[in-house]
């Protein structure tokens, strides 16, 4: 369609829920926030726990193991290990190895981590902290604790203080991977409820500013409607059957966009707002009358030609007036919309009409709707010149009318409407 805004409207937006919007986005960004402060607090957790049963062996095994670092005898070590096993000091412990401070394997067998862990934690160990690894990588993309047998790897020190070696005990994981992931799952229930509390919170605070300025805008709204009533109803202290035109107008004109809206080619354009937004400011559509000459007006007989061209400037005076108004704003408003129907809604489909001689689709939307509206009720009207013309006559004459007056599209809308515009017209007829 290669014209449906005219020159002076852009193109409205889609209508967008924005409670349901805000509410989805931080649903969004506090799920993700606390999945991932989840995953960070179990897993230092987890580092947290396994350090500090790391620090524990240290500790215990370092009295045992400082004077057979000295000698380095493997029988000795042999039978310690033999002996704290015993004595139930190397619970769920598989194997074990030991160093010297200057890295030289002592006990245990030969390339007890190599290719098992994926770095090599000896020189940290060796550094004086205790370093731990997994013997085998987790699962790509696996948002779960790694699994395997876990090497811890534990400096021993002398009272003073002094590296004397290195012990690495490798033992099974699953010991500490029961108390591990149910302090996860406590960690990422408690985030969880702190950040449904954190959306709860946000969503109120939220929804009361919402509401509140939900009704504002719904007073501002009325009040806007109000005045455009008012102003509308100037040019009907001029023109004595204005009046009750403006508010039937103002119903024909929201039938006919209502239904627009479910047609193919007005889907994209045609949404609630527009609807509403065309709707109020249809009784502005004659304010340009206000310039008009009462005898011209309210003359009970056909105009001459000087008299219908004077006639004719009510389109431009109405949209000079809205115009200067629009000019006052530094924001789109429905003044936009108002100005290009009332300065166009006497075009015609086929050029023929004024004051800009616009033809087809070049008309704006508004104004091709506003035409039909305008034109039904006129004919159905009584006037100072013209008797009221029954309900099929007029009927008749609109569908005689597409394509050379009115858009042929928009006819037979109303064509498929007609039986509406006559219950307006009744109800509201004076």
């Amino acid at each position: 369609m290669s014209s449906l805004t005219g020159k002076t409207m852009g193109r409205p937006g889609r209508e967008g829920n924005v409670l349901v919007q805000f509410s989805a986005f931080m649903f969004l960004v506090i799920v993700t926030a606390a999945s991932v402060l989840g995953l960070v607090l179990s897993d230092f957790v987890r580092s947290h726990v396994i350090r500090m049963h790391g620090s524990f062996y240290a500790l215990s095994l370092s009295p045992n193991f400082d004077d057979l670092l000295a000698t380095g005898n493997g029988t000795e070590f042999e039978a310690l290990k033999s002996g704290l096993e015993s004595a139930g000091g190397l619970p769920h412990v598989k194997d074990l190895a030991v160093w010297d401070a200057t890295g030289k394997q002592l006990f245990g067998p030969a390339g007890f981590h190599e290719g098992r862990t994926r770095d090599d934690p000896l020189p940290v160990a060796l550094g004086g902290s205790v370093r731990f690894v997994y013997g085998t990588r987790p699962r790509a993309f696996s948002f779960g604790p790694p699994r395997g047998d876990l090497f811890l790897f534990l400096p021993i020190k002398d009272a003073a203080g002094r590296m004397k070696g290195v012990i690495s005990l490798r033992e099974s994981d699953s010991a500490l991977a029961g108390d591990l992931d149910e302090a996860a799952r406590t960690i990422a229930l408690l985030v969880a409820i702190a950040g449904c509390a954190i959306y709860a919170a946000l969503f109120l605070l939220y929804y009361r500013s919402y509401r509140r300025q939900r009704t504002a805008a719904e007073r501002l709204r009325q009040s806007q409607e109000s005045i455009i009533f008012a102003m509308s109803s100037l040019s009907g202290l001029r023109d004595q059957e204005t009046g009750g035109h403006l508010e039937r107008c103002k119903g024909y004109v929201r039938i006919l966009a209502t239904r627009l809206q479910s047609e193919r080619q007005f889907r994209s354009y045609i949404n609630n707002e527009y609807i509403r937004s065309l709707a109020s400011i249809a009784p502005l559509h004659d304010i340009g009358k206000v310039g008009i000459d009462d005898a011209i007006l309210r003359k009970p007989g056909k105009l001459t030609d000087e008299e219908y061209e004077a006639m004719k400037k009510h389109s431009e005076l109405g949209a000079g007036i809205l115009d200067a108004a629009r000019e006052r704003l530094s924001f789109p408003s429905q003044l936009e919309l108002a100005v290009e129907l009332t300065r166009h809604h006497h075009e015609r489909w086929d050029g023929k009409g004024y004051p800009d001689g616009l033809a087809g689709e070049a008309i704006p939307l508004s104004a091709r709707i506003m035409a039909i509206a305008d034109v039904y009720d006129a004919l159905r009207s009584e006037r100072y010149y013209k008797k009221a013309m029954p309900h099929a006559e007029a009927i008749k004459v609109m569908k005689e009318s597409a394509g050379s007056q009115f858009d042929p599209g928009i006819v037979s809308v109303f064509l498929a409407n007609h039986s509406e515009f006559e219950a307006i017209f009744m109800d509201a007829a004076p």
